[in-house]
């Protein structure tokens, strides 16, 4: 049986020098500490991260002001496993995902609580800030949103409603009905969903898939801006290779999606014109080139032409 409030899932893998970053946050909570505990789940981290968290002092402040927080852990390798893992390890009504790099405004447990107040409400999208370690450079700038940036949706609150329809649920800062999870989407056979992020595999979507199958069941999604989250993001991220990587992985996964549940398959005809795409892609390289950042602008936009051409993941598209 779960009791109200929520309950603050933050996966983790070597997230030791990470993880204390939101559990600060958590700490500075204008919410009473009996509106919500805290789950982290070690994904087999190699780098001491549970004991990290066990010998946090802003872990023991928490304790102090009577905030439950648990360290569990997760042997199967993947984001997927983790927050299912986190899932079946909530107490709560209510489940949050944070990122081990995000950071949440005070109000945050307060405000999102009260959108729960609304039974027909199932899932709700945080709003996303970046916080640069360095500027980012242009090329990557224009594309932040692969870097689960959203703060562009703006200032409204956004209704997705209920149905078979897919929406920007992003997993940071994800609030979740627990109830609702776990009659919605089939967690005890974990092989039928998106994989997600494995490892070195920037492959993406398990969100979105998560908010498809609760808004399918008929329970209403909202982005709320008051939700604000910040994600910490370093220089290590724009290196060229990865964020190529992180271009491919979020098309190709997107396509995914969209062929398991929309029935968007790829056919002749519309690999012909994504191969189309690529060639136009390459000829318009010359005035790609008077944007900021050139050479990155080119390689960026060939790469998700490509990722285009690709198509879905084959040993994905289909629903098991």
């Amino acid at each position: 049986m779960s009791s109200t409030g929520v309950t603050l899932v933050i996966p983790t893998y070597n997230g030791a020098r990470r993880v204390e970053a939101p559990l600060r946050a958590l700490l500075e909570q204008t919410a009473e500490s009996d509106h919500f505990e805290v789950v982290v789940v070690d994904n087999n981290s190699q780098d001491g991260t549970a004991r990290v968290v066990e010998e946090s002092p802003v872990v023991e402040g928490l304790r102090r002001r009577g905030v439950d927080v648990r360290v569990v852990h997760e042997a199967r390798q993947g984001l997927l496993f983790a927050r299912l893992c986190g899932i079946q390890s909530a107490r709560r009504e209510v489940i949050c995902f944070l990122d081990d790099d995000n950071v949440p405004e005070p109000n945050f447990v307060t405000d999102g609580l009260a959108l729960f107040e609304d039974v027909s409400v199932g899932v709700v999208v945080s709003r996303i800030y970046p916080r640069y370690e360095t500027p980012p450079p242009p090329s990557i700038s224009r594309r932040e949103h692969l870097l689960a940036i959203n703060h562009r949706m703006g200032d409204d609150l956004i209704d997705f409603g209920a149905g078979a329809t897919l929406a920007p649920t992003i997993g940071a800062g994800l609030w979740l009905r627990r109830e609702a999870v776990l009659e919605s989407v089939p967690w005890q056979t974990p092989e039928q969903l998106m994989p997600d992020r494995l490892g070195n595999q920037l492959l993406s979507g398990g969100d979105i898939e998560l908010g498809f199958l609760l808004g399918k069941a008929g329970h209403r999604r909202l982005y709320s801006p008051v939700l604000k989250v910040w994600h910490l993001i370093p220089p290590s991220r724009f290196e060229t290779r990865y964020f190529l990587r992180l271009i491919v992985g979020v098309v190709r996964s997107e396509k995914t999606l969209e062929a398991r549940h929309l029935g968007r398959r790829t056919g002749a005809l519309s690999r012909l014109k994504d191969c189309a795409r690529l060639v136009g892609a390459g000829l318009a390289s010359p005035a790609l080139a008077l944007r900021g950042d050139p050479v990155r602008e080119i390689l960026f936009v060939l790469a998700s032409r490509w990722a285009q051409v690709r198509g879905p993941y084959p040993h994905l598209h289909e629903t098991r």
